[in-house]
């Protein structure tokens, strides 16, 4: 398995155990863990460790808020979308509910799992966003919502999905972009609409996305590959066109390389005529992509072959 050679220093918050501790707080106090086996999972994939490598210099009140945003993303993504059996009969009230949160700002009649939770979070984002910098990440955190429908269909048909098809879903579905949203969220210096709507600034973004999206290919890839019908990889992409899959890895890996020199290429240029808030913003994108690495690297279990399955289990015990 190579590795993508990330030419950035990654750096930690000092204060990331603390931000852990009381992530998985947040988690318990919304009754979001529901079994013995969820919060050992959720103890191993160490999800404030993730906020503090990726946004080493954010306030300890903020980084708290994009942790229990890690924890409760990651516990909706693998209940609901991501692992063995794609649908359950609470997909499609706990998808919709995402997307109608962030468009009325309020609970639902019936609320669902987790939904309280979302709302407490945009609650203590929006004093520290503008009401157009708050619209990306909930723009962001829709769009994943929508392109899990994508996923979900294409896990139905159970045929590979051309590669064109599923980069435009991973870029979505892998929830990067409200990731990369909230950098300004946590050096406190946004870009301003016209900064951020830029088509080079836009680009970079996606870059990044690519990397980050496509490593996590890589790293998920033996816990994937074990489950049936699942194409949700890009390495699984080319086996399905005829590769082996040291060839798919190898030729994933050098895809993610090309992103990373186009991205430095473009950051290289890019900075000299940069704002300070898109000078900040790059280092943001630079910070996400060696902090992810060193996290896989240093902190989790998360993608470990040996728990594949527990989500599905974990399933039966969600309720409203």
């Amino acid at each position: 398995m190579p590795e993508p050679d990330c030419p950035w220093a990654h750096a930690c918050a000092p204060f990331a155990p603390t931000i852990e501790l009381r992530m998985r707080e947040w988690l318990e106090n919304y009754g979001l863990v529901q079994s013995d086996r969820m919060r050992a999972r959720i103890a191993r994939a160490n999800y404030g460790w993730l906020a503090a490598r990726c946004y080493p210099y954010a306030s300890i009140e903020r980084l708290q808020i994009i942790a229990c945003y890690f924890g409760l993303y990651f516990l909706t993504d693998d209940l609901f979308v991501d692992r063995v059996e794609t649908v359950s009969s609470q997909t499609i009230p706990n998808l919709t509910a995402i997307i109608a949160l962030f468009d009325l700002d309020r609970l639902g009649s019936e609320p669902v799992y987790g939904e309280a939770a979302w709302v407490d979070l945009c609650q203590r984002m929006k004093p520290h966003m503008s009401a157009e910098h708050f619209w990306r990440f909930a723009h962001g955190m829709q769009m994943w919502a929508g392109a899990a429908g994508l996923q979900i269909i294409e896990h139905i048909h159970n045929q590979p999905i051309g590669l064109r098809q599923y980069e435009t879903i991973r870029r979505h579905i892998s929830g990067a972009n409200p990731s990369l949203d909230l950098i300004d969220f946590a050096n406190g210096n946004p870009l301003s609409p016209d900064e951020y709507h830029r088509p080079d600034v836009q680009q970079l973004r996606r870059h990044a996305n690519n990397v980050i999206s496509w490593s996590n290919d890589l790293h998920s890839l033996a816990m994937e590959i074990s489950q049936p019908g699942q194409n949700k990889n890009m390495v699984a992409i080319y086996m399905a066109q005829g590769c082996s899959i040291q060839a798919g890895v190898d030729r994933t890996a050098d895809r993610i390389r090309g992103e990373i020199q186009a991205f430095v290429n473009e950051a290289t240029a890019l900075r000299d005529h940069a704002s300070t808030a898109i000078l900040g913003y790059i280092e943001g994108l630079e910070r996400w992509m060696a902090g992810y690495e060193a996290w896989v690297t240093n902190d989790t279990r998360r993608y470990a072959r040996a728990f594949v399955g527990e989500d599905a289990d974990d399933r039966d015990l969600v309720h409203t």
